[in-house]
């Protein structure tokens, strides 16, 4: 258990680390000074000044932040090095560096990983359903698919995406002690939904992979074109189900996880190797490019939504109006939390675990 909270807190902390040093490093580079960086929130436990900048770690390790000179009105005093000071484009780079390096920091991981070897699946059958076309044709346990339609395959993804090309009939080559076979496969369509819900007819043949897996190396550049790739898509799948969340496409209580998920898929990405506590680090770490530049106070977003009304209306927002959305947003978060919290509990049974843990019945 120890272990899986240190796993956690090590994630966590790379992905604020790195998202507050993109805040730091362009608040200086516009000459920003920067008061302190903080990796948690809270209480200060310990900390160290660094030329202008204190640097410390607090005491709850969920978060972080970085506190800029001037960095409202209020605290202002007009001195050039202030935020406030600084022109609305200088403002904007300073906002939207801590996303851009969650998404730089997943480019580099998805790029490690497809140059160190990334896990996938062989063309190896482990389960033959039972009445399936698969099993009609003759395909059993351990045998090994080579080629469908004269097309080589190796890997299970590939196999996944020629039966799916919607094919009425296909051949398939298979492998069974050494020995070549053809073999022909009229797939069914079987009933299923897209992502926005609607009823969908997908072929289907009736296989499942052995679990047998390979290591698939990549040469650099095209380790760079692969990882580019992955972060492009991520972000449309996370925006995408956004809009499907907004629009009710999509139920929220089954789309939606927070610390507690986080923590449990973590512990499982971890006990599955550490390239698959990477590839997660990196999916994290996309998710928090997108969901930081949503339009929500205290996020990056909503100060991107302020800095976009000043330079429209030409004038800054009243304070009093601007610490009311505020407020507003934060009310709208907690209580956004503490509803993708229970659904966690619920979901993740944790309340059931500390019952037994203490001593109930399971």
């Amino acid at each position: 258990m120890l272990s899986s909270v240190l796993v956690f807190v090590f994630v966590l902390s790379v992905l604020v680390v790195i998202h507050e040093y993109g805040h730091f490093l362009m608040a200086r580079w516009v000459g920003i000074r920067v008061e302190r960086f903080s990796v948690g929130m809270g209480p200060v436990v310990f900390g160290k000044t660094f030329g202008e900048t204190q640097f410390c770690v607090s005491l709850l390790p969920l978060g972080g932040y970085v506190k800029l000179a001037g960095e409202s009105p209020e605290e202002s005093t007009g001195s050039p090095w202030e935020f406030c000071s600084k022109s609305a484009f200088q403002k904007f780079l300073v906002v939207v560096a801590g996303p851009l390096m969650n998404a730089l920091l997943a480019f580099f991981i998805f790029w490690a990983i497809f140059v160190v070897g990334q896990p996938v699946l062989t063309n190896k059958i482990g389960k033959v359903l039972e009445g399936g076309p698969a099993q009609k044709a003759g395909l059993s346990e351990g045998d090994r698919l080579v080629a469908i339609n004269g097309k080589p395959v190796t890997l299970w993804e590939e196999i996944l995406k020629e039966v799916r090309s919607g094919s009425r009939g296909m051949e398939m080559t298979v492998e069974r002690d050494g020995v070549l076979r053809r073999v022909e496969i009229a797939p069914v369509l079987e009933g299923s939904k897209d992502l926005r819900g609607r009823p969908a007819r997908v072929p289907f043949v009736g296989i499942a992979p052995a679990g047998e897996m390979r290591l698939v190396k990549n040469g650099f550049f095209r380790s760079c074109a692969l990882a580019l790739e992955r972060v492009a898509g991520l972000t449309a799948l996370i925006v995408y189900s956004l809009f499907l969340m907004i629009t009710g496409v999509m139920p929220v209580k089954e789309s939606l996880t927070g610390p507690i998920g986080i923590f449990f898929m973590t512990q499982e990405a971890a006990h599955m190797g550490m390239i698959y506590l990477f590839y997660f680090m990196g999916s994290l770490s996309v998710s928090l490019f997108v969901l930081n530049l949503l339009p929500i106070p205290v996020l990056d977003g909503g100060h991107l939504f302020f800095l976009a009304i000043e330079k429209l209306k030409g004038s800054p927002i009243r304070p009093k109006i601007k610490e009311r959305i505020t407020q507003g947003g934060v009310v709208a978060l907690i209580v956004l939390m503490a509803f993708v919290i229970l659904q966690d509990l619920s979901r993740f049974s944790v309340l059931k675990g500390v019952q037994t843990f203490f001593g109930g019945h399971p």
